[in-house]
């Protein structure tokens, strides 16, 4: 269940809502918001929040929106003709510039329920040159009553051009209690899955959740003493990257936690010093089997394969899936740890 299908803030979003409300009260809003939170915070969610209570004909006293009002209902039926959502379109990685050209044709228009218009650009970095430079002149010459939304994981790589014009929103978590009580809030329990998944996502609240709904916690072991098979040459490398394939963006994932928890071991590292401790047997045959060169390169590898994943749309993905799990055969041999 999302935040805006709850019509509620979660604990760690009240504080940058509150501002935002207190803001605008006293009619100090700025005309761009740069909000910054990493993934599975509910960025998103927030935004779309913040965007329907500014639009709604009967906000709560600044608690929310109504969600029985005629904006509300144009809002959630996704028709509201005074908001824009700017996204990258499937099959793309960037936001063309004729998409924003349409977005500042959209903000340039009077608004339709005679309030404000708003526009919500869900990554920022998604932006190329030609595109924000386009976008440069709707923040420099904004229209009354018209709020940007600008969305991104980090600060690094925003233009300064964009940090200069825009108000800069953190939107995150600064304590695993926080998270803890949450999913307690939620669920009613909080056990020891959840607790694994808290300390692979400590800042992630909806990350820990999906983790543990998803029952990635039994499948990543799974994938992982599948993976232990590829490097000792017990499974074909081929057959793994078939039987994975659905799951190809989470094994990039685990592949990142695997690896960092391999070094670990190979560095003195006991049990509880890794993430993965349910995979331990695996994690330390593959620790003796390939040395910290080897697993160095294996772990790059997969941060070029998790690259690609967030350009969106790469059309050799599972190429590049496959030659990874090739490669971790071959370097399993090229660098294979000798017996001290």
């Amino acid at each position: 269940m999302s935040l805006f299908e709850e019509n509620s803030l979660t604990p760690w979003q009240e504080g940058p809502f509150a501002h935002l409300s207190q803001q605008l009260a006293q009619d100090q809003l700025p005309h761009s918001i740069l909000v910054l939170g990493e993934d599975g915070v509910g960025r998103d969610d927030f935004c779309q929040f913040v965007a329907q209570w500014m639009l709604c004909n009967a906000p709560d006293k600044g608690q929310g929106y109504c969600g029985q009002c005629k904006s509300c209902q144009l809002f959630e039926a996704g028709t509201h003709p005074d908001y824009h959502l700017l996204q990258i379109e499937e099959g793309k990685t960037q936001i063309a510039i004729s998409q924003v050209r349409e977005l500042i044709e959209h903000m340039q228009e009077s608004a339709h329920q005679a309030g404000w218009k708003l526009a919500n650009i869900t990554d920022i970095h998604a932006l190329n040159a030609s595109s924000f430079n386009a976008l440069l002149k709707t923040l420099e010459e904004p229209q009354e009553n018209t709020l940007l939304l600008l969305q991104a994981e980090q600060l690094q790589g925003v233009p300064a051009t964009i940090k200069s014009r825009a108000q800069i929103l953190k939107v995150g978590v600064t304590n695993t209690s926080m998270t803890r009580e949450w999913l307690k809030q939620r669920h009613d329990f909080f056990d020891e899955e959840m607790e694994t998944a808290l300390q692979l996502f400590p800042t992630a609240p909806y990350k820990v959740e999906a983790f543990v709904e998803n029952g990635e916690a039994f499948k990543s072991g799974e994938f992982i003493f599948d993976y232990a098979d590829v490097i000792t040459a017990t499974q074909p490398p081929m057959d793994i990257a078939q039987r994975w394939q659905e799951e190809l963006e989470n094994c990039v994932f685990w592949c990142q936690l695997m690896f960092h928890d391999v070094l670990l071991l190979q560095q003195g590292g006991k049990e509880n010093d890794i993430q993965l401790q349910k995979q331990h047997k695996a994690l330390a045959e593959i620790a003796s089997t390939v040395n910290a060169k080897g697993v160095t390169l294996l772990l790059n590898k997969i941060i070029e394969i998790q690259r690609l994943i967030k350009l969106k749309s790469p059309a050799n993905l599972m190429a590049s899936w496959q030659s990874f799990l090739i490669y971790s055969a071959q370097i399993a041999i090229k660098y294979k740890k000798l017996e001290s």
